[in-house]
């Protein structure tokens, strides 16, 4: 899931008191869209930031996807690093 300060974005459900027949002021999917399409989003799997939401779910996207293509060998040869306090 794409990152928004650092913490991932949760979406939002429609409340259970709101009925179909109901018109709702559409202010704060204004400010969620703009949200998602400002340039403040972060690739939670290769950390590049800058990117729109979708760009950063694109991102997601193509790194699992290149993960899947890497050699099944060569990931246990892999060294880990850890930050050590």
């Amino acid at each position: 899931m794409p990152l928004l300060k650092k913490k991932v974005f949760e979406k939002q459900s429609i409340p259970d008191f709101l009925r179909d027949d109901e018109e709702v002021f559409l202010l704060e999917f204004s400010e969620r869209m703009f949200l998602c399409n400002s340039m403040v989003w972060t690739c939670s799997m290769t950390g590049k930031s800058n990117l729109t939401y979708q760009e950063a779910l694109e991102s997601e996207e193509n790194a699992k996807q290149s993960l899947k293509e890497f050699p099944a060998g060569t990931t246990n040869t892999c060294p880990i690093f850890s930050e050590q306090n």
